[in-house]
């Protein structure tokens, strides 16, 4: 029996159940369950839900039906400032409110558009007017935000100069005297995106370097003399990413991360951060070798850790800390300082993916494009030599599967001594460092005969 074309019918879309449609439409905007599980927004998530209530009414009744649709609190503040007509400001109460009693990620943008990246060149443009007024934002943000606290999921701040981050800094390290803290609060990332900023010694600009008051204090909520000794603060917080965003170190392992309070003492349900990163750092904010190891010890259960042109001021350690659960490292040498003092100041023997490198700053400084790969004698005082080196006496990795070497400066002999160290290394990837290719020819040990350093490497990979 044939159907004819004339007869009336409404299209499938439109009879989907909600149920089905609330899982499709999850999938569209916030892409899979492991990008919400490592912390990354989709780039339509706050757009999308939107395009999706146009479609019809079934949909848009499905939509909003869906508080966990709406969870992407995105605030551009260029685009807010750009609009006099306040479109933005009545956008974020709209999807706060859509959102419901769901969890959420806030991302802030404060980029001056097209024209952003540009502070390398001109340092004064913290104080152009559209910083300032980006700054002045901030509060009229967060004065929307802060009533939502305790369903904040993660808080992404993102900048190309420092007043805005400033000016928000101010705002999260001030206690609050009423409301909950951000108990769901999982993730923090502070990002000023001008990585030449490590490329100077001074922080600029100079008379705002100093925010006052406890890190993310507010974040702590206002019933903290109510909350039991045994509690921590921000119970689900793990990962934490400072890319050219310095804090008070020492308030920020005490109280951030140990939970010490004028009241209370230190909280032995402290080790909560899984994920680290401190990135970009000038280096009179950088924190003290003792500074840096009370952050790592208070980040006992540290899974990955990521320095790339940060870390602590020069100096010797005076105690190891242990992180026997941290499996990636990440670290690119900073403008001064020995790395070989930083891997002596904590243990990591699980440690199974470590990719190390020179910052980029450093190589503008020192790198020269020299054709000449037997001429070892330069390399000799660099930093790369020495904590190779330490590498190869101390053995901190003894399990090192995956290496990743990026511009690394070295003498041959330093590969060496290196690559013979770690011996159940399987994948190894070189960018730039063709003296570490050659340190893997087999060697010929009077005691033992010939040998193939790394005898269990599966893959190499050169860029």
């Amino acid at each position: 029996m044939s159907v004819s074309g004339q007869v009336p019918h409404q299209c499938f879309i439109a009879k989907l159940p909600a149920e089905t449609l609330s899982k499709i439409f999850m999938l569209v905007v916030h892409g899979s369950l492991k990008r919400r599980e490592t912390y990354e927004i989709a780039p339509q998530s706050a757009t999308m839900p939107d395009s999706l209530a146009l479609v019809n009414r079934h949909w848009r009744r499905a939509a909003l039906s869906h508080t966990s649709l709406w969870s992407t609190l995105t605030v551009d503040l260029y685009k807010m400032v750009s609009n006099k007509s306040g479109v933005g400001w009545t956008w974020l109460a709209t999807m706060i409110r859509r959102s419901g009693r769901s969890s959420v990620d806030i991302t802030i943008k404060a980029q001056q558009g097209a024209a952003s990246g540009c502070e390398g060149r001109r340092r004064c443009r913290d104080f152009t007017p559209t910083m300032c007024r980006y700054a002045d934002c901030m509060p009229a943000v967060f004065n929307l935000l802060f009533p939502e606290m305790y369903r904040w999921r993660s808080l992404d701040i993102v900048s190309d100069t420092w007043m805005p981050l400033c000016s928000a800094l101010y705002l999260l390290n001030d206690r609050r005297t009423e409301g909950s803290g951000a108990h769901r609060l999982e993730s923090i990332k502070l990002v000023r995106t001008n990585d030449t900023l490590s490329f100077f010694w001074n922080f600029c600009p100079r008379f705002i370097q100093t925010v006052e008051g406890t890190p993310f204090a507010a974040l702590m909520g206002a019933d903290l003399q109510d909350v039991p000794a045994q509690s921590p603060h921000l119970p689900k917080l793990r990962n934490i990413v400072l890319y050219g965003v310095h804090l008070n170190w020492t308030a920020f392992h005490l109280s951030t991360l140990l939970g010490a309070t004028p009241t209370q003492s230190l909280t032995p349900f402290r080790h909560c951060i899984r994920s680290l990163e401190l990135s970009h750092h000038s280096g009179e904010v950088r924190p003290t070798f003792d500074e840096f190891l009370g952050i790592l010890k208070a980040c006992s259960r540290l899974q990955h850790l990521v320095l790339r042109a940060s870390g602590p001021l020069p100096g010797r350690p005076s105690y190891q800390v242990s992180l026997p659960l941290l499996q990636r490292l990440h670290y690119e040498f900073p403008q001064v300082g020995d790395p070989a003092e930083l891997f002596g100041g904590f243990q990591a023997p699980n440690l199974i993916k470590l990719s190390i490198g020179e910052s980029y700053v450093r190589k503008q400084l020192t790198y020269e494009d020299d054709d000449d790969d037997d001429d070892d004698d330069d390399d000799e005082d660099g930093p790369a030599n020495s904590l190779l080196r330490y590498c190869a006496t101390h053995r901190p990795f003894p399990n090192l599967q995956e290496l990743s070497l990026n511009r690394i400066t070295a003498p041959v002999e330093a590969f060496s001594l290196f690559l013979a160290s770690v011996p159940t290394l399987r994948h190894l990837s070189l960018l730039g460092t063709p003296k570490a290719l050659r340190a893997l020819a087999p060697v010929q040990d009077p005691l033992t005969g010939s040998g193939v350093p790394c005898p269990d490497l599966e893959s190499i990979q050169i860029f």
